[in-house]
């Protein structure tokens, strides 16, 4: 098993920035994710561009974008996942409950060096 990687990179200044570099990372257009949160084509473009987003629709783009709208509004540099990640990150939250907990379980035996590696 190789180890997960974070990667760190100038943080985005502007929301704007922010939202554009996490929909680039997840490989969604523009116009998938204006459709996603409810708006327009140009709306993502202008958001991106530096235009003023409605506070309504933050959450909607946060969820849209699989982060938190702390996320989308923090200042201070962050670790992003890479795509790998995002996509253990999916199919960790599409598995049951009992699915999950396996998985932690797991996680927990491989950082206290319990497993074969």
């Amino acid at each position: 098993m190789q180890p997960i990687v974070m990667t760190t990179a100038a943080a985005p200044r502007s929301l704007g920035e922010r939202i554009q570099r996490r929909r680039r990372r997840l490989g969604i257009l523009q116009s998938e994710l204006a459709r996603a949160i409810g708006y327009g084509p140009g709306a993502i473009s202008r958001f991106e561009r530096g235009h003023r987003v409605p506070r309504e629709v933050l959450p909607r783009l946060a969820a849209a974008l699989q982060v938190d709208v702390g996320e989308l509004l923090a200042d201070a540099a962050a670790i992003e996942p890479s795509r790998e990640e995002c996509e253990l990150l999916q199919a960790y939250r599409a598995l049951p409950d009992s699915g999950q907990a396996e998985i932690r379980s797991l996680m927990a035996a491989l950082a206290a060096g319990r497993v074969a590696r």
